[in-house]
């Protein structure tokens, strides 16, 4: 079955060659050519996936992702990009998109990482609770909201969904391999201080006010997140 994508392009050769190609591989797409006509298009037409240019006219596309997930966004958003080096990919998935494929890219290509990332979110939502407890932490995945000791305690997207890797694993320790694969979509590792410095930030905000470290390292393996505390 085909998927209803929303095509983020202002190069309109690019965007009509893009959009030709995806229907007659049997999706149907709408195109937006801004950021703002964007977000009209996902009000009416709830696409199943958003293939999203980093760089658009009326800006970088990885602020409007940050605040397309605050506002409730659940569909899977490739981002395309002649800026594909390492950095530029990070702060793309941190900043909510769920894969990244550089310009020039086969259409053969962008299409299996739809219907991947499609199926990995149905699977996700089907089997996702509402609402997660690990110990004195709550995480809403309705509201993205997440509480400890009745406390809010306010994450960036990122931070949230490596908090929710280690709460559905609460008391488990979550290999840096896993949280690599799930939380940023990479399958290696990139050789830095990404995950540290991730989670140093959700430390910092899961305890201030001078709450016991609720997170654990483990050395040289991973990361749980402790429910006795």
């Amino acid at each position: 079955m085909g998927l209803r994508c929303l095509l983020v392009e202002d190069d309109d050769r690019l965007a009509a060659d893009t959009a030709r190609d995806l229907r007659d591989l049997g999706h149907s797409v709408v195109r937006a050519p801004r950021l703002d006509s964007a977000i009209e298009l996902m009000r009416m037409q709830a696409p199943d996936a958003i293939i999203l240019d980093r760089m658009l006219p009326d800006g970088d596309s990885t602020a409007a992702i940050q605040s397309w997930r605050k506002a409730g966004l659940t569909a899977p958003v490739i981002m395309v990009t002649v800026m594909a080096g390492l950095h530029e990919r990070i702060s793309g998935l941190d900043a909510g998109a769920d894969d990244f494929l550089a310009k020039p890219f086969e259409v053969a290509e962008l299409d299996a990482r739809l219907r991947a990332l499609v199926r990995a979110s149905r699977r996700k939502g089907g089997a996702q609770r509402d609402a997660v407890q690990a110990g004195a932490i709550e995480l809403d995945f309705r509201t993205r909201e997440v509480r400890r000791e009745g406390r809010l305690v306010p994450l960036q997207p990122r931070e949230f969904k490596l908090l929710a890797e280690l709460a559905v694993n609460a008391g488990e320790v979550v290999p840096r391999a896993h949280l690599l694969e799930r939380v940023w979509n990479l399958r290696f590792d990139p050789r830095t201080k990404l995950i540290e410095t991730h989670v140093s930030r959700l430390r910092d905000k899961l305890n201030a006010g001078g709450l016991e470290d609720a997170v654990e390292t483990v050395r040289g393996i991973g990361y749980r997140l402790r429910i006795d505390v």
